[in-house]
């Protein structure tokens, strides 16, 4: 089971990758792994080693340029090492309700789902 501090912080982590627009294309990559990698976490109720390696692999990743991909590859190893581990029952659920609220506010810019994710966060 994550700790609250680590569940937290993954909470955080999804509702950024979300709602908050990337800066450029590297940051634009890391929120779609991040999106994966939660998404992940929350329907297993765990992340592997497999999920990070799936989840790289579908992040863009190999839209950068080569040099600017290897940085960019060591910097997602480590934020999916940091969720290596199972979730409690009560946290994976939190996490797909989290998750379904910020695809809501992020494709309709429901008021509701936006109010819902501030109480969950």
């Amino acid at each position: 089971m994550y700790s609250n501090s680590r569940f937290n912080c993954a909470k955080s982590d999804l509702v950024s990758s979300y709602l908050y627009p990337a800066t450029d294309h590297a940051k634009q990559v890391e929120h779609t792994f991040i999106r994966a990698l939660l998404g992940i976490a929350a329907k297993q109720g765990r992340v592997t080693q497999d999920d990070i390696q799936r989840a790289i692999e579908a992040s863009g990743i190999f839209d950068l340029s080569p040099e600017i991909a290897d940085r960019v590859v060591r910097q997602l190893w480590i934020i999916g090492d940091h969720y290596l581990g199972a979730l409690s029952r009560q946290q994976a659920a939190e996490l797909r309700q989290l998750r379904k609220l910020c695809i809501l506010a992020a494709a309709t810019g429901d008021a509701d789902a936006w109010a819902q994710i501030a109480e969950l966060i």
